[in-house]
């Protein structure tokens, strides 16, 4: 029996029963956040990678060639060849208005799938080069240039 102050035996059960479940639901929660966020990861690929792996929200960068790029405005479409780290090439297609700055991109992220014989991209990332960084081949190599002041 209890022994008056509502500490007895089945009081003392309840609460384990009742603390073991709240580390229970926490444990749950933490698992559902690990899930979302490795469902939603997007991993940089490269092009034989992007081959070989399923999804649409691949990560593929690498330069974009000179010389490739084709707007097809009339089917809201851009088509190009981009080159990624390791020296292999793939055609990238697409669908959608180019960004404003399409034709002074040297550098491209194309989010998508490989599809056929083509990456179809669904959003490009573009890094076109800046008026402020320097064109001094010593800056490029990490050089110091030497101020003025």
């Amino acid at each position: 029996m209890g022994n008056g102050l509502g500490f007895g035996p089945n009081r003392t059960h309840e609460m384990k029963n009742r603390k073991l479940g709240m580390i229970l639901l926490s444990l749950g929660g933490l698992a559902l956040m690990a899930s979302a966020f490795l469902v939603n990861a997007s991993p940089y690929v490269t092009v034989a990678q992007a081959k070989t792996m399923r999804g649409d929200n691949l990560h593929l960068a690498g330069d974009l060639i000179p010389g490739t790029m084709r707007v097809r405005s009339s089917e809201l479409k851009v088509e190009f060849q981009m080159k990624d780290a390791e020296g292999a090439t793939v055609p990238v297609i697409y669908a959608g208005t180019p960004p404003a700055n399409m034709g002074s991109a040297t550098k491209v992220v194309a989010i998508g799938q490989y599809q056929d014989d083509h990456f179809q991209a669904r959003q490009l990332l573009l890094k076109c080069p800046s008026k402020y960084e320097s064109t001094d081949k010593g800056a490029e190599a990490g050089a110091k240039k030497d101020a003025p002041y």
